[in-house]
Parts: C-alpha cells; sequence; structure tokens
C-alpha cells in the first residue's frame, strides 16, 4: 500500500514539474524572441521564427541594405525545465539556455578566426589542426580570457584593435563558447550561454560589431 501510495505521490510530481517546465519555458521563449524581435526589427527588412528544440526557437533576420550583413540566423535552445532531475542535476552541471548565432557578411573577409575559452584546451588544439591556424598574442586582455587562432595575424590583430569589440566580447567573457569568423563562408558565427534576457542584447551587438568591423579589416 506505502509503496504504491509513493509511486504514485512520484509519478504525480512528475507531471506537476512536467507541466510547470513547459509553461516557464514557453515564458521564457517568448521573452527571448520579443527581444529578438524587437531588437531586430529596426534593422531588419523581415523576421520572422520558428519552432526549434524542445520549446526553443529559430529566427530568421533579412538585414536591411545599410547593414553589413545579407542575413542573420539566430537559434534559442531551453534546457529541459519540464524534466524534474534537471533541477538537481543543473546544480552540478551549471546548464543554461544556449544561443547560436550565423551572420552572413556583404563582403568576403581575407582571413578565419577563432576566438576560444582558454580553458578549452582540446577544442583549440582541434581548431588549429583542422584549420591550420596559429595562436596570436594580443596587447588588449582577450588573452587572458580566450585562445585567439587565426589564418592571418595581421588582419586578425587590425580586427581585434577596435574597442568597442574588445569591451563587448570581454563583458560576456563568461558566456561566450565561440566566436568565429570564416574567409571561406563570409560568416560570423557564434555560440554561447544565455543566462539572463539581456545576455541575447550583448551577443547580438557582438554579432554586429564583427560585421561593422570586418568592413574596415577587407
Amino acid at each position: 500500500m506505502y509503496e504504491f501510495t509513493a509511486i504514485f505521490l512520484l509519478a504525480l510530481l512528475f507531471i506537476i514539474a512536467y507541466f510547470i517546465g513547459m509553461r516557464q519555458n514557453r515564458k521564457i521563449a517568448v521573452k527571448y524572441a520579443k527581444t529578438v524581435k524587437d531588437y531586430m526589427s529596426p534593422k531588419s527588412e523581415f523576421v520572422g521564427f520558428r519552432p526549434y528544440s524542445r520549446g526553443g526557437f529559430r529566427a530568421l533576420c533579412k538585414m536591411k541594405e545599410k547593414e553589413a550583413f545579407t542575413q542573420i540566423e539566430m537559434a534559442v535552445s531551453l534546457v529541459d525545465r519540464e524534466n524534474l532531475m534537471h533541477y538537481p542535476l543543473s546544480l552540478l552541471t551549471k546548464d543554461c539556455d544556449t544561443f547560436a548565432c550565423w551572420g552572413f557578411l556583404k563582403e568576403t573577409i581575407p582571413f578565419n578566426i577563432e576566438i576560444l575559452p582558454i580553458k578549452e584546451e582540446k577544442l583549440c588544439q582541434k581548431m588549429a589542426s583542422e584549420k591550420n591556424l596559429k595562436a596570436i598574442a594580443l596587447k588588449s586582455g582577450l588573452n587572458e580570457f580566450f585562445a585567439v587562432l587565426t589564418s592571418d595575424q595581421k588582419s586578425a590583430k587590425r580586427f581585434l584593435s577596435d574597442n568597442q569589440l574588445q569591451k563587448r566580447i570581454l563583458e560576456m567573457k563568461a558566456s561566450i563558447k565561440r566566436l568565429s569568423l570564416s574567409e571561406k563562408e563570409s560568416r560570423v558565427y557564434l555560440i554561447g550561454e544565455l543566462r539572463e534576457t539581456s545576455s541575447l542584447k550583448s551577443f547580438i551587438d557582438i554579432v554586429m560589431s564583427c560585421g561593422e568591423t570586418a568592413k574596415e579589416v577587407t
């Protein structure tokens, strides 16, 4: 009898957690989507959304003629708040919602660059080997937190000499997982952890700054 009651209560707890978590994720996704819509609409001819990955979404922004990008795509993935086990496990794993952004530049950039958290040693080695990139030392504080790998040291240093771009990257140093520019694809790529709604704006600002600064280097 007691075993049945315990199983019933546990199952009920999981069901309640599922619906509460689903509602919470929906509210968070709406908040993130509204931030994207409000922030990108003045810069875009079109902003559209579609569902993506467990309550998250993807956004497509067709940029205005004056902008450095032809289009920007974004993806927001939400943590599994519907799962009751997420909450105790998150104390250990420190899981966060994640943000990925692809900005497609109008102009071709003449170099590749990877900016990665300095603690990600294996990823840094993999990128350096696969893309034939070399680490560079910078006078700014970026090297304190990030490994900077590039195919063209002169162009990379010129690109990262922009004070506003440096400031924005350093402000998000705890949340950026990868920031890269691809010569082949003429693309800026950023992935990071969303700790609050304002961090989404900060990530978009970094991508936009990369686009503007890249124009000066090409």
